[in-house]
């Protein structure tokens, strides 16, 4: 009984920690971007439907890129000291294929955005991107340093 009760009690304590730590999980991250990005380029309602369209597919395309990177990168898993050239060879071939597929994916979206929104709103995204970028950078660091006082 009091074991139970002790175990009971640890999973509160721990489930109570991990959901405070769960204040930026994706989906708000992802609902937030699309509120600013909607926002700051001034979307109207036809274009901003067409505009995530274009982007879901475009942000999908990235993280699938972004995966399979990982995994070739991984099943190399070399080690820097006992390395050999043409290890090292095959990292940078395989680091330049992942840098060509994702500028291409960048041309894309580029692309079809041009069908959609204007030349500026379309070379604004890129910056806005950015600046969401750091500002959920300063909002984690913010929340950080809370949870360390």
């Amino acid at each position: 009984m009091k074991k139970s009760i002790i175990f009971i009690s640890f999973f509160f304590i721990i489930n109570t920690i991990y959901s405070q730590s769960e204040k930026f999980s994706r989906e708000k991250i992802e609902a937030y971007k699309k509120l600013y990005l909607t926002d700051k380029l001034k979307l109207d309602p036809t274009t901003e439907t067409a505009f995530w369209e274009t982007y879901k597919s475009y942000e999908d395309s990235l993280a699938k890129v972004r995966q399979e990177h990982r995994l070739s990168m991984r099943k190399l898993n070399v080690d820097n000291e006992s390395a050999t050239v043409q290890e090292y060879d095959e990292q940078i071939d395989i680091y330049m294929s992942y840098e060509k597929k994702k500028v291409e994916l960048r041309g894309k979206l580029i692309a079809e955005l041009k069908e959609i929104m204007s030349f500026r709103k379309t070379y604004m995204l890129f910056r806005y991107e950015d600046d969401f970028r750091r500002e959920m950078m300063k909002k984690l660091r913010e929340s950080r340093q809370e949870e360390e006082n």
